[in-house]
């Protein structure tokens, strides 16, 4: 299974209303991408993102999790 179809199948197990962090476990290589599919998610309706979470041990400010809630 792919990480993207991980990520759809979390999304699609949450209750309308509920917020959830994702990426917190994984490489920030990957956020990118992630941050991509939760974008179109949100351009959706599908959830709306609530908040991104910037790292700072690198200073590159890399996202490395974001707060979705479920539409």
């Amino acid at each position: 299974m792919s990480l993207y179809e991980q990520i759809s199948d979390e999304i699609t197990l949450m209750d309308a209303g509920e917020q959830k962090w994702i990426g917190q476990d994984l490489p920030l290589e990957a956020m990118v991408a992630v941050e991509l599919l939760l974008q179109d998610m949100a351009e959706e309706k599908l959830i709306k993102v609530r908040r991104k979470n910037h790292e700072k041990t690198t200073g590159l400010k890399q996202i490395d999790r974001i707060l979705i809630e479920k539409l």
